[in-house]
C-alpha cells in the first residue's frame, strides 16, 4: 500500500511527533502529582537515567514510563504498518529490546519500574487509571516505609 502523503508532506507530519511533553505524559504527570500531593519531588524526563523515564520520584526509587501504543508495541493497539515494513519491523523490534534493557538497568540501580500505556491515559480509561495509580502509589509508599522500619 502506498503512502497517502507525498515524501515532503510525510516528513512534515513525522517531524511534528514530539518525544517530550506529549499529552500522554502530561496526563500521567497530573495523575501522579494528584496522588502524592507535595510529599515528594517529581522529576520529569530524567536524562541521567537509562531510558529517560517520563516520571521519577527519587525518594521512592520509582521510575514511570508513559509508553505510546505504536512505538512501544502495545499488545492491544501496536501493529507493524503495511507500508515500509522493512523499516518498521526492525525499528519496533529494537524499541522493544531497548525498553527491556532500560528497565533492567533501572532495576539494577534499585528503581521500581512502572509502565503506563497511552490507551490507559485517554478517554474513558483515564479515570480508571487515575484510581489505579492512586491505590498503587499509596500501597507502594506503605511497603517502602515498612521495609525501612524492618531495617532498624
Amino acid at each position: 500500500m502506498t503512502d497517502v502523503f507525498s515524501r515532503k508532506k510525510r516528513s512534515e507530519v513525522m517531524s511534528r511527533i514530539r518525544s517530550k511533553g506529549t499529552a500522554v505524559e502530561e496526563s500521567l504527570y497530573s495523575i501522579v502529582r494528584e496522588s502524592i500531593a507535595a510529599r515528594w519531588t517529581i522529576d520529569r524526563n530524567v536524562s541521567g537515567l537509562p531510558g529517560h523515564p517520563d516520571i521519577v520520584i527519587r525518594e521512592l526509587r520509582l521510575a514511570i514510563f508513559a509508553h505510546g501504543c505504536f512505538y512501544h508495541c502495545c499488545s492491544q493497539h501496536g501493529h507493524i504498518p503495511k507500508s515500509n515494513r522493512e523499516y518498521w519491523s526492525p525499528k519496533l523490534a529494537s524499541n522493544l529490546k531497548r525498553d527491556r534493557l532500560n528497565r533492567s538497568r533501572l532495576r539494577r540501580q534499585g528503581f521500581s519500574v512502572w509502565t503506563i500505556w497511552e490507551h490507559a491515559l485517554e478517554g474513558f480509561q483515564l479515570q480508571r487509571t487515575r484510581l489505579m495509580m492512586q491505590r498503587r502509589l499509596n500501597k507502594f509508599v506503605l511497603e517502602k516505609a515498612a521495609r525501612r522500619e524492618n531495617r532498624y
